[in-house]
């Protein structure tokens, strides 16, 4: 079965928490994590993933979670 694009960005915000995770507490590794993504995703790959930021469905990781919430509002912030 062929991953959809949310599926990738999912695996790929998960993974990037994972290697950010020996940063600090999970509050400040998740604005980590959100910081990456503004600085080095492409303004289509930040809007679907921050689409989902209220989804619990999608397998977001705690951390991970956290920063796509805080990347949304830093997509609102705009």
């Amino acid at each position: 079965m062929r991953e959809s694009k949310i599926d990738r960005l999912v695996k790929m915000v998960n993974q990037i928490s994972l290697n950010m995770s020996s940063n600090g507490p999970a509050d400040e590794v998740a604005m980590q994590v959100a910081e990456h993504l503004e600085k080095f995703w492409s303004p289509p790959m930040k809007s679907l993933v921050s689409d989902y930021a209220d989804d619990n469905t999608v397998g977001l990781a705690s951390i991970s979670h956290k920063a796509v919430i805080q990347l949304a509002l830093m997509q609102k912030g705009k």
